[in-house]
This record gives structure tokens, C-alpha cells and sequence, in this order.
């Protein structure tokens, strides 16, 4: 666990450079990069590619805000400056997901490029932002997951936010005190990994010439959503969400049928490919 990257002196004030918003900003340069580079490879004009790009990840910031006021709305009420607060707390991944992919097929297009292979070349710019991403909140200790005596569990250290929580529920008792932590499934990992097999996999899809245009972004999107949807049980719960425990599982469910369907549509026999 190491929250604070660097820090250093600049013009006699101190920088703190922390792990999540550092990291969180690298995540998407590189994926802008990533996008636009796989996106020229492909026979796109670059610059317009970019400027898809670039709009839709600042339409998923945007998006990424309303859906957290909307499911953690109890953390806004008090004050209502968080919600255009400049740190890097209080975005939904998902919220973020779905604005900017929406924004991406309007921006798209609005400027006569094609949807569905800009939707593909962006599969590895997508891995590329998360792992980043979740390796900032494995930095940083957040979204971790519940105890497990699994061999492959980590133990964060005391003054984390998983010490903080087993305390708080009682799990670890009086031992907390003294510094004592259970394991906890690593979330973030599994993430990240997820990220990088299904990436891989989509890539694959795209070299399939009998598969339509879009296919790979959708089977990334959907075997993504259906692992959140495993890994939100082995997640902890934020104490901010106040949207009922149900929701996110339906809300996965459902996402993940609805891309299901679209996909299968797109691949129709005598579609036009």
C-alpha cells in the first residue's frame, strides 16, 4: 500500500503526488494514446479518432459524477460542492462507462466516422485505463474486498481502509488496536486482470472476419459487466452508497443482457457487415 507516490518542492510548496489521482489521470493519457494509435493502425484519420476519444472521456467524467450523486446521494446532501469538487472521489466506473460510450457514438457520428470500428479499436485503450486505474486504488487501499483465508489474500496495513472497517464492524475486535488486519480479497487485482483477459480475447474477436464491426467492444463490455457482477460480491461495500444492495446486481444483469442482445444483433445472419 503506498497512497502518496512522490512528493517534492516546487517554488517553495510542497507537491503531493497520491497514487489513485495520479494514476487516475496517466490512465486516461494512455488511453487516449492507446485509442488514437490503435485507431490510425486500423486506416482511421487519427486526429478526428482523438476527438472522439477525447469527448467521450470527458462526457464519462461527467457521467461518472451523476451516477455516483444519484446512487451515493446521502455524501452530497451536507454539502453540495462535491459535486463539481475537483478531487478524484465520488465517480462511478459504470456511470462513466455508459456516458461515454453513449457520448462516443453521437460524437462519432457527428463527425462521419465509423462507430463500430472506433468502438473496437478502443478495447485496448479500455484495459489499458483500468488496470492503470485499479492499480491506484490497490495503492491507495480502497475498493477492497471482504476477508478471505484464501492463499492469495492481502492484508493491507493498520490505518488502512480495510483496518478501518473491520474495526468499525467489530470483526477484528480489540486485536484492531493493536495493528492486527485480516486478509481481504484482492478486488482490485482481479480486476485488473479481468481487464487484460477479456481484452485479449476481444482482440481475437477482431480479427474474426465473419464477426460484424463492434462485436469485440461488445464482448469486452459484456464479459467485463458479468465479472463486476461476480467480483461486487467479494467487494466490501461503501459505507457512502445508499442505493439498495440489489441494485448493483440488476443493474449488471440487466447491462450485460442488454449488450448481449446487440450483439447478437449486429452478427444477424444477412446483416450487412
Amino acid at each position: 500500500m503506498r497512497p502518496v507516490l512522490l512528493r517534492f518542492q516546487l517554488g517553495g510548496t510542497e507537491v503531493v503526488l497520491g497514487s489513485y489521482s495520479t494514476l487516475c489521470v496517466l490512465a486516461g493519457m494512455a488511453a487516449l494514446a492507446c485509442g488514437t494509435l490503435v485507431a490510425a493502425r486500423r486506416g482511421l484519420p487519427w486526429r478526428r479518432a482523438l476527438a472522439v476519444y477525447g469527448l467521450a472521456l470527458a462526457a464519462g467524467i461527467v457521467g461518472a459524477r451523476v451516477f455516483d450523486l444519484a446512487i451515493a446521494g446521502a455524501l452530497y446532501a451536507g454539502d453540495f460542492s462535491r459535486i463539481w469538487s475537483p478531487t478524484f472521489q465520488g465517480f462511478s466506473l459504470y456511470g462513466g462507462f455508459l456516458t461515454a460510450s453513449l457520448g462516443g457514438i453521437a460524437f462519432a457520428r457527428a463527425m462521419h466516422m465509423p462507430t463500430w470500428r472506433l468502438a473496437d479499436s478502443a478495447v485496448p485503450a479500455l484495459a489499458l485505463g483500468l488496470v492503470l486505474m485499479r492499480t491506484g486504488c490497490f495503492l491507495r487501499g480502497c475498493c477492497f474486498g471482504v476477508p478471505t483465508d484464501l492463499p492469495w489474500g492481502v492484508t493491507f496495513p493498520p490505518g488502512s481502509q480495510a483496518w478501518t472497517h473491520q474495526f468499525v464492524t467489530g470483526r477484528t475486535g480489540i486485536l484492531a488496536a493493536f495493528g492486527h488486519v485480516d486478509p481481504v480479497h484482492p478486488t482490485q487485482l482481479y480486476e485488473m486482470a479481468a481487464a487484460v483477459i477479456l481484452a485479449a480475447f476481444a482482440i481475437w474477436v477482431m480479427q474474426r472476419r465473419r464477426l460484424a464491426e463492434g462485436t469485440a467492444f461488445l464482448t469486452f463490455a459484456f464479459g467485463f459487466t458479468l465479472f463486476s457482477f461476480g467480483n461486487g460480491f467479494l467487494r466490501v461495500r461503501q459505507s457512502g452508497i445508499t442505493a439498495p444492495e440489489w441494485f448493483y446486481p440488476m443493474f449488471y444483469l440487466a447491462l450485460a443482457l442488454l449488450i448481449l442482445s446487440l450483439a447478437l444483433r449486429l452478427n444477424q445472419p444477412g446483416r450487412n457487415r
